[in-house]
């Protein structure tokens, strides 16, 4: 009778049992509409239709309006960008399981947040976010940007009181969409610790 060797099946089932799950997309199927180089397009677009996600349910609990709509969406959008980009949020409560999983794959582009004071900040002059700024739509918004940005002044906790009172601007404008996804979101979820939070 053959000896059969359970070293290497161990080996091979340790590692089956080891390997993390790669994320499942949900929102591949709708619309992509920024093509900025320097990230991984279908995980950026995961990460911002899944934030939409997130602030629709959370902010729109005790309101009539229908999941999906355009008034659901800007309603949490309004309810969000002032104490998302000032970084009072309840992000705890907000965030989802998916939306960490993303967090996860965003957290391995390197490059896209620096430290600053031991927290995450958005790296303001990495391609993929310069391309957001060059390219959003409405022309006095991009030009407070930008200029915050030469002057090295730019900062969530700056931009939080007029991307309050242009919320309609970031409804519609997939690229600053995206810049405050990232600024107003995710740089936060990054130093939250999640272990103990229960869904």
């Amino acid at each position: 009778m053959k000896k059969i060797n359970l070293l290497p099946i161990a080996c091979f089932i340790f590692l089956l049992l080891g390997c993390e799950k790669p994320l499942q997309y949900k929102y591949q199927d709708k619309p992509q509409l920024v093509t900025c180089p320097g990230a991984d397009k279908a995980l950026m677009h995961e990460a911002l239709y899944s934030f939409q996600e997130d602030i629709g349910a959370y902010y729109n609990k005790f309101t009539d309006y229908k999941k999906g709509s355009t008034t659901y969406y800007i309603e949490a959008y309004k309810q969000f960008v002032y104490v998302g980009f000032i970084g009072e949020a309840n992000y705890k409560e907000i965030v989802t399981p998916h939306t960490l999983q993303v967090l996860k794959k965003l957290k391995e582009n390197k490059t896209l947040w620096t430290l600053e004071k031991n927290k995450s900040k958005l790296n303001y002059s990495h391609e993929y976010v310069s391309c957001l700024f060059e390219n959003i739509s409405d022309e006095d918004m991009r030009t407070r940007l930008k200029s915050l940005l030469e002057v090295n002044y730019l900062s969530p906790e700056i931009v939080a009181e007029p991307m309050r009172v242009e919320v309609l601007k970031i409804v519609g404008d997939e690229h600053l969409a995206m810049y405050m996804m990232l600024d107003a979101y995710y740089q936060y979820l990054m130093d939250i610790d999640f272990s103990n939070t229960v869904k």
